[in-house]
């Protein structure tokens, strides 16, 4: 390291180059997409691109930041939905680039981010400048980030990296308050607002990482208890009766904006109903918990492997009674027993006396925390090593771990090989840095080899390990390929005739295919689905209206291409505007007319389908005697209306709080019909109705957050 290269600078090049290692795949294609191995979707495919192409649409189209997504569902709140990605900053980079292209900018930052911060708390722990090293590069690369990078989990991803900063900053909140400066509120301040960024990134992270911070800040406040003067204690209690309210109260504020629209729509979503059979569906089972040291790869949330070279370190920094062990320790087991649900006792406990943890799902998810804990003991027992205490107790210990690690590793692998007669590529380059590891650990003992060439093998093992298993969890596919998925097909359904939305059983038009053809949906995968309207979906074409599921319909066994029992009301899915039927399969409907049959796909029109407005005499949805309206149009926030009363105007678009219609620019009254549409009442002549999304959370929540940040900003300028 040079003087005329600040420290920071050179961090964040080494950073960058390993994040840049852990997505090799990408290189030929920077502009594809990453899949999991083998996988046939990508929530970057069924809710990213989609989001971030509508937003820009928007945008360039209507001059709106939309607050309403009409894509998939028959529509629901864009600015509610933390899939939208509308409130973190960093998303924004889709609007300026390339989409897919910024989507691998956001991993590789990400990932780059997560090990930055796992360096400076590594620092903060006490761990020397190479340990630290080590660390960030065992947990930017854990295996864990990579498979969920796969899935698409772009949300995900962002929310964990910024997982050690909110401890770095919790560390700092600790001491600053110790200290008895009155930077303290800055530091609170500044902490609280990292968990409300990394809640904006993906509010289903917020529990854990919130808990583990909690945990962290009373682990560091014992520490610095234990020093304190009895004179000193007074003020230092209120002290630390204010930390908790300053940092959530920040953390809180921060995130605003996307927390009071999101309570709201929780409080109307199926979210509300979920039942423990549904929130530990994706489990990782407790044999699959031997997949810590052997990289076995099945279903990808499960996906535990944290690398031969990492594990053995973890154990050295156990063994040696490192600073910090036992705590560590304490998180790396609370996630592997938080991440096999409910086959303990303590996940019931948990969702009992957690608030919002009744909402979770995937437990398996918790693994990250494991990876984060066996980061941080990894960067310790590297320090062992780096420190020459080879002359300690703690010596013949260390030599059987190894011994004893080696073994286990080979014997698995062997074990393996005779149960199914093979042995995957995988499997064989984990019993090689076994092997190479023990190798090296030998010449430690051996010899004195100078410690920057000792950092520096430590390093190629574990870049060795994981780069060998991460490259063989991705694969990229082409952006014009996967974007052009059936793209004739809706090109044929945005130019027809007959106007109105789809429905497929079956998942038969991509979502990233649809809205580039300006296409609206009403099945669609969200976590996320308005209650009424998956009950008026269960009766309009038959899938039973009780128990959770991201998709809608539930697709059985979650195959979209199986077939099941669907029983079409042309009528009620005509109500939703809903023109067309998409299936891989026939379906029977005496009101469904077939159109065309393609290679995998049944395209049928509906009879009974109603444009996206209509009068009608009653307040009956099923009054089959309705007219036309005059003329129709919409905006992400708006929809106006030229109408001619008397009657009832519906209007196909989900009722849902924060709408407003004014009839000839005075305000009106909404109504409700079927507990699903929007509907007002009109006199006798020609009207104007405009419909105005304007949701006072929304409102509110930006207000918070604002006021907030320049809260902030005038804290740290006073400094």
């Amino acid at each position: 390291m040079t003087r005329w290269i600040p420290r920071w600078c050179l961090e964040i090049v080494i950073v960058l180059f390993v994040a840049a290692l852990w997505l090799v795949p990408l290189v030929p294609e920077i502009n594809g997409f990453p899949f999991f191995r083998g996988a046939k979707y990508s929530d970057l495919l069924i809710s990213h691109w989609p989001n971030a192409h509508f937003l820009r649409q928007s945008l360039l189209k209507w001059g709106q930041i939309p607050l309403w997504n009409p894509i998939t569902l028959g529509g629901a709140p864009f600015a509610a939905d933390p899939l939208s990605g509308l409130w973190y900053p960093p998303n924004w980079l889709t609007y300026v680039m390339p989409i897919s292209l910024a989507f691998n900018v956001l991993f590789w930052a990400h990932l780059a981010w997560a090990g930055w911060g796992m360096w400076l708390l590594s620092r903060k722990e006490g761990v020397g400048w190479q340990g630290a090293l080590i660390a960030a590069v065992a947990f930017s690369g854990t295996p864990k980030f990579i498979a969920h990078i796969g899935l698409g989990h772009l949300g995900l991803v962002s929310a964990v990296s910024w997982t050690p900063w909110i401890l770095y900053l919790a560390h700092r909140f600790v001491d600053e308050i110790y200290s008895g400066k009155r930077s303290w509120i800055r530091w609170g301040m500044m902490a609280g607002a990292a968990l409300g960024i990394l809640t904006i990134a993906d509010p289903r992270w917020t529990i854990p990482a919130g808990l583990l911070a909690l945990a962290y800040s009373l682990y560091r406040a014992t520490l610095r208890h234990r020093k304190v003067e009895p004179t000193d204690k007074t003020s230092l209690r209120g002290r630390l009766l204010m930390a908790p309210i300053l940092y959530g109260t920040s953390a809180i504020a921060i995130a605003a904006c996307l927390l009071l629209p999101l309570f709201e729509y929780v409080s109307l979503s199926t979210r509300t109903g979920i039942s423990i059979t549904d929130q530990t569906q994706l489990q990782i089972p407790i044999s699959n918990l031997l997949g810590v040291i052997l990289p076995i790869i099945s279903q990808p949330e499960w996906v535990a492997y944290l690398g031969v070279t990492i594990c053995y370190l973890a154990i050295v920094a156990w063994i040696s009674k490192a600073p910090g062990t036992g705590f560590w320790s304490v998180v790396v087991v609370a996630a592997w027993v938080f991440a096999i649900g409910d086959q303990t006792p303590l996940f019931s406990i948990f969702n009992a006396i957690v608030p919002g943890a009744d909402l979770l799902r995937v437990p398996a998810r918790m693994l990250f925390l494991a990876s984060f804990g066996i980061a941080m003991l990894c960067g310790k027992g590297v320090d062992w090593f780096l420190k020459n205490e080879l002359e300690s107790p703690a010596v013949k210990k260390v030599r059987l771990s190894t011994i004893g690690i080696v073994l286990a590793v080979l014997l698995f692998i062997c074990g393996l090989w005779f149960l199914t007669g093979s042995i995957q590529n995988i499997f064989i380059g984990s019993g090689v840095v076994a092997l190479l590891m023990t190798f090296w650990v030998w010449l430690n003992f051996k010899y004195r080899i100078p410690q920057t060439y000792r950092a520096l093998a430590w390093v190629m093992l574990i870049v060795a390990d994981l780069l060998w298993v991460n490259a063989q969890l991705l694969e990229v596919r082409p952006k014009e390929r996967v974007l052009n998925e059936r793209i004739i097909l809706a090109d044929k359904l945005a130019s027809a005739p007959q106007e109105g939305r789809i429905f497929s059983p079956s998942y038969s038009l991509p979502y990233q295919t649809a809205v580039q053809a300006g296409l609206e949906m009403v099945d669609g995968i969200n976590p996320l689905q308005l209650r009424a309207f998956r009950t008026f979906m269960a009766d309009a074409t038959g899938f039973p209206s009780v128990g959770y599921s991201v998709t809608l319909p539930p697709y059985p066994n979650g195959d979209p291409s199986q077939p099941w029992d669907v029983e079409i009301d042309a009528l009620e899915l005509g109500q939703l505007n809903v023109a067309y039927i998409l299936s891989e399969y026939p379906i029977a409907s005496n009101d469904l007319i077939l159109m065309e049959k393609g290679q995998g796909e049944y395209l049928y029109q509906n009879e009974m389908v109603r444009p996206r407005a209509w009068i009608q005499d009653s307040q009956d949805l099923s009054s089959t005697t309705w007219r036309a309206i005059d003329s129709l149009m919409w905006s992400p926030n708006g929809i106006t209306i030229q109408a001619k009363g008397p009657g009832t105007l519906v209007l196909s678009e989900i009722a849902y709080p924060g709408w407003k219609v004014t009839v000839d620019g005075a305000n009106a009254e909404w109504q409700t019909l079927d507990n699903l549409l929007r509907a007002v009442v009109l006199s006798t002549g020609d009207h104007e109705v405009v419909f105005n999304f304007q949701p006072w959370t929304v409102y509110l929540g930006c207000g918070i957050t604002l006021v907030f940040l320049l809260a902030l900003v005038g804290v740290w300028m006073r400094r």
